[in-house]
């Protein structure tokens, strides 16, 4: 009997994992037709190519509008699809609720203008960023807008936030059509819609509130709801507030004095925030015979005010340093105007690359470091490079390539093509890009394979690499990501300002011109 048993458990635990790993494969092919939709949408809508008239802006708002929607439903059910199976992974990251929000907003412009909805948000001015996953919160907060939105016909949707009893608390409001009391248990089963003649005049999949309360669950937060039928409905989440608190330093200087203490640019120094005198020694040694001049900070107090009054042309940085830990560094680092746009290269014990890069570091290695690699990525970010910069795009798709060549060309970038792992490899040898913009997915070599090939050859070793990719990373493949990957950038609902400012943070230097390098 139990060999029976334990036979059905493992055949349901494969169809599971089959059933996820066919919805991530479905999600790559539906997403990157949509990378094209949104991407391209947003530049038309900007005016990056063009001055559009009234009428195709309107339109091309719903064009943008409805691609948002589409991923949005594939990124539920693919997520609620990990979910059941456990793969689902958290990652905590400094969070501005309003930016957030807001984000979540341009998404049902164009419906709320459309039905006549008012929609107001009251966000205490004064709250703090907080830890949280940044990406879940979103979803939250976009289900249940789209839920208010959608069953809203007049009237407004309200979101109000506040912090209560050590929990962040959200609530959405709306003036609906309400839930009627017998279908109130059911709203948070997966799949679960009101009556035929509901369901038959609202579009929807009956999984967005089931997904909603399983993010919070996995993150230690609750959801409740109150309605009445013809009176609206709302929703309150909560989850655990965290509160980021980066540490201002105390500079004794005036600001007059700071300038006037500059270095000049060609005397810029390294600085090496590093607690443990041995570790300094050795990269304080490693890096003035390479022709240097080194400076030190063993805390993270003495790293904001060095980083200040000494304009250091790089900074590496140890995450475990006593009283202020390397993570609220790197992020008051990247808030003071002084220091936001300088280079920092975290040098730690401490394994975790993807919230190191998202805090704005453009690099990211793990004790022990070599000598070599730690130079070469010096030397690559301080040295005088060309004054337009080239960039080489790795993709199969065509269209995905057209995109990020219009977005590079807004800031002057020469643009290096290749739609195949192989031609790319061959560009990056031939051509000696500045920086390799590289997607996972390709028929004849994968991304992985080409990165691998890009470190192993001595005329490509520690090229910037920045991964456009419409593939979810799992915790493990993003751990196995090479030294020479600087940033991850999904090509659905691509932050194009964020993009840019990565690739400008990457090539810093520009070499003067009628060089011939």
């Amino acid at each position: 009997m139990n060999v029976e048993k334990d036979r059905r458990t493992k055949k349901l635990l494969e169809a599971v994992r089959l059933k996820t790993q066919f919805l991530g494969n479905m999600s790559h092919e539906l997403r990157t037709p949509l990378n094209s939709i949104i991407g391209f949408s947003e530049l038309l809508m900007d005016g990056l190519v063009g001055e559009l008239s009234e009428k195709q802006g309107h339109y091309m708002k719903i064009i943008h509008s409805s691609g948002a929607h589409l991923l949005r439903l594939i990124n539920d059910t693919l997520d609620f699809s990990k979910l059941e199976a456990g793969m689902l992974e958290v990652f905590n990251e400094p969070t501005d609720l309003g930016e957030v929000v807001e984000d979540v907003l341009r998404a049902y412009n164009v419906v709320a203008e459309r039905k006549g909805l008012d929609i107001h948000v009251e966000i205490p001015a004064d709250m703090p960023p907080i830890l949280t996953d940044r990406r879940k919160l979103t979803q939250i907060i976009d289900n249940l807008l789209s839920n208010s939105v959608k069953f809203t016909s007049q009237g407004r949707v309200e979101l109000a936030a506040k912090r209560k009893e050590g929990m962040l608390e959200v609530t959405v409001t709306d003036t609906g059509i309400g839930i009627e009391p017998q279908e109130l248990p059911y709203i948070f089963d997966p799949f679960h819609q009101v009556d035929a003649s509901i369901t038959r005049r609202y579009e929807g999949t009956g999984l967005g509130l089931a997904l909603v309360k399983k993010l919070l669950e996995i993150q230690k937060g609750t959801i409740e709801v109150q309605s009445s039928p013809s009176q609206g409905s709302s929703f309150t989440f909560r989850l655990p507030f965290v509160e980021f608190k980066p540490e201002k330093p105390t500079v004794a200087t005036t600001r007059e004095e700071l300038i006037q203490g500059l270095p000049a640019a060609g005397e810029r120094p390294i600085l090496v925030v590093e607690d443990n005198p041995l570790a300094a020694n050795l990269m304080s040694t490693w890096l003035s015979e390479a022709g240097y001049n080194v400076q030190i900070a063993s805390t993270g107090e003495e790293a904001l005010q060095k980083a200040v009054t000494l304009c250091p042309a790089v900074i590496t940085l140890d995450i475990l340093l006593p009283q202020m830990d390397g993570w609220r560094v790197l992020h008051r680092l990247k808030e003071i105007p002084e220091t936001k746009d300088t280079p920092i290269i975290v040098v730690s014990i401490v394994e975790d690359k993807s919230f190191g890069l998202s805090l704005g570091a453009v690099d990211y290695m793990i004790k022990p470091v070599s000598r070599s690699n730690l130079i070469s990525k010096i030397e690559r970010l301080t040295k005088s490079g060309r004054r337009f910069h080239r960039v080489l795009v790795i993709d199969d798709n065509p269209a995905d390539i057209s995109l990020v060549e219009e977005i590079l060309q807004l800031d002057g970038y020469e643009v290096l093509k290749a739609t195949s792992g192989v031609d790319g490899l061959k560009a990056a040898r031939d051509e000696k890009p500045d920086l390799v913009i590289l997607d996972l997915m390709m028929p004849d070599l994968d991304g992985f394979d080409v990165m691998r090939l890009l470190e192993s050859d001595e005329a490509t070793r520690g090229l910037p690499i920045i991964l456009f990719t419409a593939k979810d990373l799992t915790q493990i493949e993003r751990a196995h990501l090479g030294a020479n990957i600087h940033d991850i950038f999904g090509k659905a609902q691509l932050d194009r300002d964020s993009f840019r400012q990565k690739i400008a943070e990457l090539l810093t230097s520009s070499q003067p011109e009628g060089s011939n390098e």
